[in-house]
């Protein structure tokens, strides 16, 4: 796993590190295609520029934030689903929060 501390806002650590940045850095930024002709909008889904694919980065199991805020240490972990080795998420310690993802890349449908 890879852990990342925000040094740059040591006070509330949030500034480059919330749940969407790593998100679409991992999984692409979350887009939604316009139809023009019908005005229609598809569901939301990861779009371009992600960092994680089926053949790219593999070898972290999750990315994750490792936060102080006023004394309280915490990591948030964001899963790798594309990782070659699965953490087993249901023993680590509960100081670590772990987000799961399913990953869709393609526009689910027009709503």
């Amino acid at each position: 796993m890879l852990l990342i501390y925000n040094n740059v806002d040591p006070v509330f650590q949030a500034f480059g590190t919330e749940d969407m940045d790593f998100i679409a850095a991992m999984y692409g930024e979350l887009t939604i295609m316009l139809d023009r002709s019908t005005r229609q909008s598809s569901e939301m889904f990861n779009g371009k520029n992600q960092m994680l694919q089926e053949r790219k980065n593999t070898s972290f199991s999750a990315v994750g934030r490792l936060c102080d805020r006023g004394g309280n240490i915490a990591a948030t972990l964001f899963e790798n689903v594309f990782s070659k080795v699965t953490l087993p998420y249901d023993q680590l310690l509960p100081c670590f929060e772990v987000r799961r993802f399913e990953v869709s890349t393609e526009p689910l449908s027009f709503a």
